[in-house]
């Protein structure tokens, strides 16, 4: 802890007040509402299998995130003697490993493995690296705990990249059954609080991604920039209304957690692209 403190010590001190606002805004590119707010763009507007193998994939690397988390137990620097804590409310539960860290690197793995390109791979680096950064220079993991995050969510992302260029189809039943079944034992296996939300979203995303292929066969299309604003607009308004509309209906347990983000993940790959095609979005 000795040699990590010290670590965090020298990036700190470069402290200022700029670089203050400026990494706190850094390291909200790795919060959860950054992939709310882009998992749609990819899903709905730039290309499907991207976007679910996105969803999939972050999904599952949260839920690995957390898994690991509560049994290494590891403390967070705050508190830490010497070293500053800023942002703390983005620094729930355990320390190790970095969830910003482990997000974003699983997030920018499948977007510069898709797309393949200099610009692409040096946005998507950078955005790692001062994701990772941002968690040292606010004091609220140690640097271990952001390079196994960096490792953990490249090697999920490339797994899931892999995975999705060698499945087989599987028919409409059994693949609708897994994708309910198989959230429901990982939940079993590890019943913590945030884990009903990943697996319940997962769920969700998954069987509407099924349904949606078998029925619909919704299509991004470019339709021009105002169809695109309108459709973003209007899905991430249900996308609101569904959140807020079930938090104040469910009662606050974790199954209807799981429920509440099931519903979600249905709206997400069900629900809108409906919507999409009946408006002509």
């Amino acid at each position: 802890m000795v040699l990590q403190a010290a670590i965090i010590n020298i990036i700190q001190s470069f402290n200022t007040p700029i670089l203050d606002a400026f990494f706190i805004a850094i390291t909200n590119l790795g919060s959860s509402v950054f992939y709310y707010l882009m998992i749609p763009v990819f899903y709905w507007s730039v290309n499907k299998k991207a976007g679910i193998t996105l969803t999939a994939s972050l999904l599952c690397s949260m839920y690995m995130n957390v898994t690991i988390k509560e049994i290494v137990a590891f403390e967070r620097p705050i508190g830490y003697p010497g070293i500053r804590n800023l942002f703390v409310e983005s620094a729930q539960g355990f320390s190790f490993p970095s969830g910003h860290a482990q997000g974003t690197s699983t997030f920018w793995a499948a977007i510069m493995k898709w797309y393949r390109s200099r610009r692409v791979y040096g946005l998507g680096i950078t955005v790692v690296i001062l994701v990772g950064l941002s968690r040292l220079y606010l004091g609220v993991h140690w640097p271990l705990d952001v390079l196994a995050g960096m490792i953990l969510g490249f090697t999920i992302s490339m797994v899931f990249m892999w995975g999705t260029k060698t499945a087989r189809p599987i028919p409409l039943i059994p693949d609708a059954l897994l994708s309910i079944i198989i959230p429901i034992i990982f939940v079993c296996l590890f019943p913590y609080r945030d884990n009903f939300v990943y697996m319940g979203m997962l769920s969700g995303s998954w069987l509407g991604y099924i349904f949606e292929e078998h029925f619909i066969g919704f299509e991004p299309e470019n339709k021009g920039r105002l169809k695109a604003v309108i459709k973003y607009l209007i899905g991430i308004i249900g996308f609101l209304l569904i959140y807020v509309g079930s938090k104040s209906i469910l009662p606050p347990y974790n199954a209807y957690h799981m429920l509440r983000y099931f519903i979600i993940g249905l709206w997400l790959t069900f629900g809108a692209p409906i919507l999409f095609r009946w408006l002509d979005l």
